[in-house]
């Protein structure tokens, strides 16, 4: 779905919640993934995928795009829905696949061998939750810098730098631990 047509999808959506259906559908299984990703228990990634388009019907009369796909304005609630998780579980999980992290690997000088695997692995275990919540948007789930800084309530550029630093530190993690 491109933005103009997501736009007035939204808009008819705004005073007729049937109309939801079709943003629901194009965006469930990312939402769905974007949690199981941090849950690693189907169920539950169910569960919380459900209440973030429920939060989002109920807040959607009062949403406005500002120039960012719904994805960015979900992938928010998603995030919030799994910190009051994790609160009460006081547990963050991530599930890691070569598939998905292609790229952080090229970013950071590993090959695909299972060691580096394990290298990689721990120098995302040892991030602190925030910077780890920014490799995640941008390597796992391929958000743009825009969608990372919406989703994390900092500017653009702010986040745009913070992933440099974040893969400037790891390298230098992976690189005293070659």
């Amino acid at each position: 779905m491109n933005t103009n047509e997501e736009i007035r999808v939204l808009r008819a959506a705004q005073s007729d919640p049937q109309a939801f259906t079709p943003l629901y559908a194009a965006n469930h299984a990312l939402i769905f993934r974007f949690i199981h990703r941090r849950t690693n228990q189907r169920e539950l990634s169910a569960d919380l995928t459900q209440q973030v388009f429920l939060k989002a019907l109920l807040a959607l009369p009062g949403y406005e795009p500002r120039g960012l796909p719904l994805r960015a304005w979900l992938y928010r609630i998603a995030l919030n829905e799994l910190r009051m998780y994790w609160r009460k579980k006081k547990e963050v999980v991530m599930d890691l696949s070569w598939a998905e992290v292609r790229e952080l690997r090229a970013e950071v000088g590993l090959e695909e061998q299972e060691e580096d695997m394990l290298r990689l692995t721990l120098a995302l275990s040892r991030l602190p939750v925030a910077k780890a919540r920014l490799i995640e948007l941008r390597y796992f789930d391929g958000a743009s810098f825009a969608e990372i800084g919406q989703v994390m309530g900092i500017a653009e550029d702010a986040a745009k730098m913070r992933v440099h630093r974040i893969l400037r530190s790891m390298r230098q993690y992976l690189g005293s631990r070659a």
